[in-house]
């Protein structure tokens, strides 16, 4: 049981280096393999849902996280998700709401600072972005460990504010040399 699990885990860590990568038929490829272990493992098709994001294959995008949301209901992250790849698709009605619904459950529970700030990066939105990912800095949100390399930041590397975020978590070049 164990072995299976542990299994299941790090195919999908394995998708998430090729997603991290941009070597998106690899990661593709690893994300049939983990869910061929395990159709019912919300977190593969959580990575499916980014990988076929970055792809541009919205409608596809959306469903793979409207399937992992079936699977964890409850994951903050996920719905986070799904709200970004609804607004990066036009459907950009859905991501207020969906956001609205993330500051509700944050009166009640923790939501990560770093999926809010997806969400609103998504709904170009770029100073509340940065309020939450200052906020994820403030919290040491563990997500922010890879924010440097993961493709959903790739547009904002050119600004400042972010520029100034990798220097405080010794992520720039210079840091990693």
């Amino acid at each position: 049981m164990l072995w299976t699990r542990s299994r299941r885990i790090i195919a999908r860590d394995l998708a998430r280096v090729y997603y991290n990568l941009q070597d998106y038929e690899a990661a593709l490829d690893q994300c049939d393999r983990t869910i061929e272990l395990n159709p019912h493992f919300a977190p593969a098709y959580a990575i499916l849902g980014l990988i076929q994001e970055q792809r541009g294959e919205f409608d596809e995008s959306t469903a793979a996280f409207q399937r992992a949301l079936q699977l964890s209901p409850h994951s903050p992250a996920i719905q986070a998700a799904l709200g970004r790849a609804l607004a990066l698709s036009g459907k950009r009605e859905e991501g207020p709401r969906i956001l609205a619904d993330l500051h509700q459950l944050a009166e009640r529970r923790y939501v990560p600072p770093f999926d809010l700030a997806a969400c609103y990066f998504a709904l170009e939105i770029p100073d509340k972005g940065f309020d939450w990912l200052a906020k994820a800095l403030q919290d040491r949100c563990f997500e922010l460990i890879s924010l440097r390399v993961d493709p959903r930041w790739q547009a904002l590397r050119a600004d400042p504010r972010f520029k100034e975020l990798l220097d405080c978590l010794k992520l720039t070049e210079s840091a990693l040399e």
